[in-house]
């Protein structure tokens, strides 16, 4: 019978070094972006000191962030970009106006984020990092849905999202950018 090979020590360092980003993730010291480049820079490391190297480059715990959980207009567009929490639930909504969501800088803890999104004669666009697993559930009155997510694979530990959009007279559009 034939053995699987076992991880080298460099491996479960590595493994270890990707659990604490996960943490920092949750604990919201790092961002979506931020944390898909320091898994990549883990795996990309030739030895210990390298992964030590990034790990050690964690920010302190936040200090209190301020938080999207509800934001609505009439007649005026709604954009959220730049560092957020971004719990789950968080409603996002305009009449007669754009939506536009930048996730990439945003601070996620939990592992499966919901953020619902809809607007009457306006347009939806999200932007999420590349490496994160993202589903959309769109309802559109003549509009149409355009999701184009970046050709790679999810970061194993980095947060799911889930974007629910309603549109009446607008697109909803979905992509990620690096």
């Amino acid at each position: 019978m034939t053995q699987p090979p076992l991880e080298s020590a460099l491996d479960l360092v590595k493994t270890r070094a990707q659990t604490t980003l996960e943490r920092a993730v949750g604990e919201g010291r790092l961002t979506l972006d931020e944390f898909t480049a320091k898994v990549d820079l883990v795996f990309q490391a030739p030895d210990e000191a390298g992964v030590r190297a990034v790990v050690d480059t964690l920010p302190a715990p936040l200090t209190p962030v301020s938080t999207v959980v509800s934001r609505q207009s009439i007649f005026d567009d709604v954009a959220r970009s730049g560092r957020f929490a971004l719990p789950t639930g968080a409603t996002v909504s305009s009449f007669f106006g754009d939506v536009e969501l930048d996730l990439r800088q945003a601070v996620i803890t939990d592992p499966l984020v919901e953020v619902h999104t809809w607007t009457w004669f306006g347009d939806i666009e999200v932007t999420v990092p590349e490496g994160v697993e993202v589903e959309v559930k769109s309802g559109l009155v003549f509009g149409d849905e355009v999701v184009e997510l970046a050709d790679v694979p999810p970061v194993p530990g980095a947060p799911k999202i889930r974007i629910k959009a309603w549109t009446t007279f607008g697109d909803v559009r979905v992509v990620s950018a690096a």
